[in-house]
């Protein structure tokens, strides 16, 4: 982000989240962008990740399911070149999309801190910050604290 300094704890966490900032040029400029990527850069987050190039939107990866082309008069979840998508997938009691096998491979406080980039990136609700504080070591803690800097920085400038 422009006039903010990112802390990386890694050389490879800076790299992965240079991938991420290709996929996604946002980063540059929207702190919802650069925050969720910032955590999901994170080497053991991102080696779940897969391909950057080929996501859907940030958090697809944490997620199976298929996306398939349905009329504009049918239930779509989004558009993109004049035709209508929608994700089918298991959903729970909510009728949120349940998660899927990467997202289970995490650890535990990686998938605390990647349901904090999810509310971070648009407010996902299912995050609960004192679950995330007492299982986090300090260098997650950091990466969390540096990921609310980066997306409260955007509100700032």
């Amino acid at each position: 982000m422009k006039g903010f300094i990112v802390k990386f704890i890694s050389q490879d966490h800076a790299e992965n989240f240079l991938r991420m900032k290709e996929k996604y040029p946002q980063v540059e400029k929207a702190g919802d962008y650069c925050a969720a990527c910032y955590i999901i850069a994170l080497p053991e987050v991102f080696e779940h990740v897969g391909d950057p190039g080929k996501l859907e939107w940030p958090f697809s990866w944490c997620y199976d399911y298929e996306t398939v082309e349905v009329g504009e008069n049918d239930d779509w979840d989004y558009t993109k070149n004049g035709k209508y998508y929608r994700r089918d997938s298991q959903e729970d009691e909510s009728g949120h999309m349940v998660t899927g096998s990467r997202f289970a491979g995490l650890s535990g406080g990686a998938r605390r801190l990647v349901k904090a980039a999810m509310n971070l990136y648009n407010g996902a609700n299912d995050f609960n910050l004192e679950d995330g504080i007492c299982s986090w070591d300090d260098r997650l803690f950091q990466v969390f604290i540096n990921a609310c800097l980066i997306r409260r920085g955007s509100q700032l400038g």
